[in-house]
């Protein structure tokens, strides 16, 4: 179809909540930036042994503090690697422009200002809003962050 121009993404075969699938991208890519640069500092069990004059009875369930507090610190650290991989695999899979808004936007530097994103790259507001559109919309179908009216 000759002379019908750029075509505008359209969402109308679900209801998309536009809004609230935006802010759910926003904050798991500010979430993943966090998790870059600031250090998981793991628990730590207590050594301070406590004394209780309450009488015990047998329930059949042991605690073990120290393993409990081990497992915690390895997932978290597991999960927080995941959600970086994870962000950054989709983040690899937009196009060139798309990629390089991003991670101005997002990844690089906490306060990060979208008039200062489009002046760097050199776009317009305009053309900012709609690839920056594009791309949060193309990260929440890879990262299953859409959000649907009912």
């Amino acid at each position: 179809m000759r002379g019908m121009g750029a075509r505008q993404l359209v969402l109308d075969i679900y209801n998309v909540n536009e809004e609230a699938t935006k802010a759910a991208v926003e904050k798991y890519l500010l979430q993943a930036r966090e998790y870059k640069i600031t250090e998981y500092i793991p628990e730590e069990a207590t050594i301070t042994a406590s004394y209780s004059d309450m009488p015990r009875s047998y329930t059949g369930l042991t605690s073990d503090q120290t393993f409990e507090l081990a497992q915690r610190n390895v997932d978290e650290q597991a999960r927080r690697r995941r959600h970086i991989e994870r962000t950054e695999k989709a983040i690899s899979r937009l196009g060139a422009r798309q990629r390089k808004l991003v991670e101005l936007r997002y990844m690089l530097d906490d306060d990060t200002l979208d008039c200062n994103v489009a002046c760097d790259l050199g776009y317009s507001e305009r053309h900012y809003r709609r690839i920056k559109s594009i791309a949060i919309f193309r990260l929440a179908s890879m990262l299953g962050l859409m959000v649907f009216d009912e």
